[in-house]
């Protein structure tokens, strides 16, 4: 049976997916000729920034992103990426629906799947800062219904149902073909299943363990929030209605919603003629997915543009505001993004966010989605970073999910890790700073050589000259950065190498320089590229040694 449980997990956590290596072995295959792809994936795009940094983190994506998408055939990708609490890119790849070949554009809505949950966790926090609502207490005092766990000692309480640890079976949200019940109805009449409806619907018992025991995701269980949060609000609104009230709105989503029922009768029109086709591909062959709707819909079911909903993660990144709306307290905040059982994946469990890499620089929050079966998203945020990512992809491939989209969020970290490059914000222009940035070029050239790795052969004038012939200007770099001065860069190469290249000379050699000061060499030292002072090996050009002890 257990074996029967890891399994069901890791195809329907409805986009929460355990992350897995695969190993194959294949024939080798003989190419008698490359053959082009055989699909073109468009692009459009919205883009607010001109930090160079952040540039170069977009033209990565660019290329980055339609190589993904052929390797695991998706239809149609589309992204929003924000740093310094801005949306600094919004995108869209491929189609959102194949067959009229309609685009993917930044502004084509998804489908959530389990990304919704963060919203409803999010609810009940709100309505705890505002004292309605108490995480240690039972369910049961806000429940219109008993819930018991026969395997319990106690009764499930809010927190239990906040960090998945209820005990109860995971489940597939309780989909449907036809429109579901009311939410109460729903989730009272899947209470009283015995058994979960998952794999066939008679394999598996409605509850597995002790309540606080083990983490066993449960899309009942937030449904179970959801109507928490519907019962006992002040404002006596429905749950979709308090989400769209509280969040959604204030933080200025045109195009989001969290409907009952994902169908036109209760999206928004300008939501729905936005909509992306959700696909269900086998192979080579790609087909539309039926509609499936959820009972458990506060488990996931709104509907969005990835811009609208990393405006959430901005929120959440900056103390509950955003653009002068504060949505929640910031001690809120806190607590929900703060570490309060084990969770899946070697990640943690704040409230409903599935926190990752706990203490250290690239520590994030997040949460991904995936509806059956043609949505698969992810949001994920990066504070340490000054980044958030959302992005939506509209298939979900059977017989099981690719990593496409974790490929996705592994790619930006890693390049925000390890991109030190200095933050150029304001590059200068004109004949004199060119001149300076050769001059600058030429020294690190003599450095590289007779200092970095300490060449006892002093660089020759025949070495700084075939360097200088060999010079091309790139031109993947934009205009603004041909700033090559031939005549500089000799000059540079040359007084260094007349000043000396052992540490403590290199150390000196911008003070008192009448060509350019050292102030003017960490700018010049940012603009060609240089990363952090402190990583690089050059880091004697930037300070002297220190002084010997006496």
């Amino acid at each position: 049976m257990m074996r029967l449980i890891v399994l069901v997990l890791g195809m329907v956590l409805v986009g929460c997916e355990t992350l897995r290596e695969e190993s194959t072995v294949a024939e080798p295959e003989v190419k008698q000729e490359s053959s082009p792809r055989g699909r073109d994936i468009p692009l459009t795009e919205i883009v607010t920034t001109g930090n160079e940094k952040d540039l170069r983190l977009i033209n990565a994506l660019r290329s980055f992103l339609p190589m993904l998408m052929h390797t695991y055939g998706t239809p149609g990708l589309n992204i929003a990426l924000a740093r310094r609490g801005e949306i600094i890119w919004e995108a869209g790849f491929g189609y959102a629906d194949l067959n009229d070949g309609k685009k993917m554009t930044p502004e084509t809505v998804f489908q959530s799947g389990s990304m919704g949950k963060v919203y409803t966790g999010m609810a009940i926090m709100k309505l705890v800062e505002e004292g309605v609502i108490d995480l240690d207490n039972s369910i049961n005092e806000y429940l219109p219904f008993e819930v018991k766990n026969p395997l319990g000692e106690r009764d499930v309480t809010v927190h239990d149902l906040m960090i998945h640890r209820a005990g109860m079976t995971t489940d597939a949200a309780l989909s449907l073909f036809q429109k579901p019940a009311s939410l109460r109805e729903s989730v009272e009449a899947e209470y009283a299943r015995p058994m979960a409806t998952i794999a066939g619907g008679d394999s598996l018992p409605r509850w597995m363990a002790k309540p606080g025991e083990m983490f066993l995701y449960s899309n009942l269980g937030l449904a179970t929030l959801g109507l928490i949060v519907e019962e006992n609000n002040p404002e006596g609104l429905a749950f979709s209605d308090y989400v769209e009230r509280h969040f959604m709105q204030p933080l200025g989503m045109k195009y989001a919603q969290y409907p009952p029922v994902q169908d036109e009768e209760n999206i928004r029109p300008e939501i729905w003629s936005r909509k992306s086709t959700g696909y269900m591909p086998m192979g080579s062959v790609w087909m539309k997915t039926p509609p499936v709707y959820f009972g458990a819909y506060p488990a996931g079911g709104f509907v969005s543009t990835p811009g609208d909903f990393v405006r959430f993660f901005l929120a959440f990144m900056n103390e509950g505001e955003y653009n002068g709306v504060q949505i929640l307290k910031p001690e809120t905040v806190q607590q929900a993004l703060t570490p309060a059982a084990e969770g899946m994946a070697g990640m943690q469990m704040g409230m409903i966010w599935m926190l990752d890499k706990v203490g250290e620089r690239a520590f994030n929050f997040q949460h991904g989605g995936a509806h059956m079966y043609g949505w698969h998203n992810w949001g994920i945020a990066w504070p340490e970073l000054d980044t958030a990512l959302v992005y939506a992809t509209n298939h979900w491939p059977l017989p099981d999910i690719p990593p496409d989209v974790t490929l996705v969020r592994n790619f930006v970290e890693t390049w925000l890790v390890h991109d030190t490059s200095a933050d150029v914000t304001n590059r200068r222009g004109g004949a004199d700073w060119h001149w300076k940035l050769s001059y600058v070029r030429g020294a690190f050239f003599t450095a590289a050589f007779n200092y970095a790795i300490a060449i006892p052969t002093v660089i020759s004038d025949e070495q700084i000259n075939a360097a200088v012939a060999s010079a091309r200007v790139n031109p993947d770099f934009s205009a603004s950065q041909n700033n090559w001065v031939a005549e500089a860069f000799i000059q540079g190469a040359k007084d260094l190498r007349s000043h000396g290249s052992t540490a403590a000379a290199v150390g000196t050699f911008f003070d008192d320089n009448p060509k350019v000061t050292r102030e003017e060499f960490r700018k010049a030292y940012a603009e060609i590229g240089g990363m952090s002072y402190h990583l690089g090996i050059f880091t004697h050009l930037f300070k002297p040694p220190p002084e010997p002890k006496p």
